[in-house]
């Protein structure tokens, strides 16, 4: 149980640290007056992978509060 306790935080880092990312990605491309092409597929890149593993985080919080849940029951009875 420890074991995932421990990766929790490192999954919401993860997913603090893409959103910062996306973030200065998304203001670079609004004042960018070229509509430079490089910068906004980065952009697409980084907002499909920020999607990915925010679901990603959204299934295994759902999982592993099925689990935890799943062991108090065990354990209560």
């Amino acid at each position: 149980m420890d074991h995932v306790d421990d990766h929790l935080p490192r999954s919401r880092a993860a997913i603090a640290q893409l959103e910062r990312s996306l973030q200065r990605l998304e203001t670079v491309v609004s004042k960018s007056h070229h509509g430079d092409l490089f910068l906004e597929q980065e952009l697409k890149a980084v907002q499909a992978d920020y999607a990915r593993l925010d679901e990603t985080s959204r299934l295994v919080e759902e999982r592993l509060d099925v689990a935890v849940n799943r062991l108090r029951s065990v354990l209560e009875d």
